[in-house]
């Protein structure tokens, strides 16, 4: 059959089937991807149990303890009132060099110190405050998205690489590449600045938050908190499955025997990456080249995989941002980390 003929029937078919479901075309791909999925655990439920497990064993041993006790944290100091302070502290380079809040000092200095998925939580916090609007929240997610120190110095550094100093780095690369990210998606924010149309903090909101009797802040953080760990929980186990289904299928396997083991690991890298930020890292250790290596995992570190960035928009949905914002947001910082970590990765070589 001729290709044009082909793919004539194939369009007219798709067609009918878009009209039929009312479905548009990504959301029949997302339904046929899930329902793939559910088919492969049909066809493979102790290969899918076992996953699961190894998922629940990673997050109950080494994220749950690492992160828990940092967003808790983080949350008790917003709600008694600690944003408005830090802001008064730290805000005002944020405000020249970003034009927005200077609350926004206190979410990146969160997200620094505790990780993924703190900064965009307390952005959302924030939001539903009144502190920020949702233009704010759009600029902040550019930059105050970060891993933490425990995870890069700790997981990848030591247990990964076996070098602190390639933790290091891969840390240098991820946090120059968060403040140069912001500056490209915070034209909007310095925009309303020099016209002196950006809004005062709202002291209003913040205030009110700052009254709030402690035993009540604390029990609504330690609820939201541990609410909130059962979705990152649920979103590691999850990728953590699709990342072993790539493995189930053999497509590393078939990219190695196709590109060659030099030309298929970056890639094999990469695919991991995109699903899951450790498997990633872990992938990228393999590498050959030192430069690369380096460059790769703090890509794949500042993109943060499909698990980051599903829990990023369960907070950041609720400021009325869009999916595909957080991607556009998270490759460019992806791209800018992968030129920083490659040049640091040489000189580490």
């Amino acid at each position: 059959m001729p290709h044009g003929i082909f793919f004539c029937m194939a369009d007219r078919f798709s067609d009918k089937l878009y009209a039929r479901t009312g479905l548009t075309k990504s959301g029949l791909f997302a339904a046929l991807a899930v329902v793939a999925f559910m088919a492969m655990m049909l066809s493979k439920p102790d290969f899918y149990l076992d996953s699961a497990r190894r998922g629940l064993a990673l997050y109950a041993t080494s994220v749950l303890p690492a992160l828990f006790p940092f967003y808790f944290c983080s949350l008790l100091l917003t709600k008694t009132g600690a944003a408005r302070t830090f802001a008064q502290i730290f805000g005002t380079p944020f405000n020249k060099l970003y034009g927005t809040p200077k609350e926004s000092a206190y979410i990146m200095l969160m997200s620094m110190l505790s990780g993924y998925p703190v900064g965009a939580g307390l952005t959302y916090e924030l939001y539903r405050a009144g502190a920020i609007d949702r233009d704010d929240a759009k600029a902040i997610c550019s930059f105050a998205s970060t891993s933490g120190p425990v995870f890069m110095l700790g997981t990848v550094g030591s247990a990964i690489f076996g070098r602190v100093e390639i933790g290091a780095a891969v840390l240098a690369a991820h946090y120059l590449s968060a403040f140069i990210n912001g500056f490209i998606f915070t034209i909007k924010t310095r925009r309303k600045a020099k016209q002196n149309l950006q809004k005062a903090t709202n002291n209003n909101a913040v205030t009110l938050l700052s009254r709030e009797k402690f035993d009540n802040a604390m029990s609504e953080s330690i609820s939201k908190a541990t609410l909130n760990m059962l979705y990152v929980g649920g979103y590691i186990v999850l990728c953590g499955m699709i990342a072993d289904s790539v493995k189930l299928i053999n497509l590393d396997a078939l990219m190695v025997s196709s590109l060659g083991e030099s030309a298929a690991a970056p890639l094999i890298a990469a695919i991991y990456g995109v699903i899951e930020m450790t498997r990633g890292c872990m992938a990228s250790a393999a590498l050959e080249s030192l430069p690369i290596a380096v460059a790769m995992c703090a890509a794949i570190v500042s993109l943060g995989g499909l698990s980051v960035t599903l829990q990023n928009y369960t907070f950041l949905s609720g400021c009325g941002i869009k999916f595909r914002e957080i991607v556009i947001r998270k490759l460019s910082q992806c791209l800018i980390s992968l030129l920083i970590g490659y040049v640091l990765g040489a000189i580490l070589a």
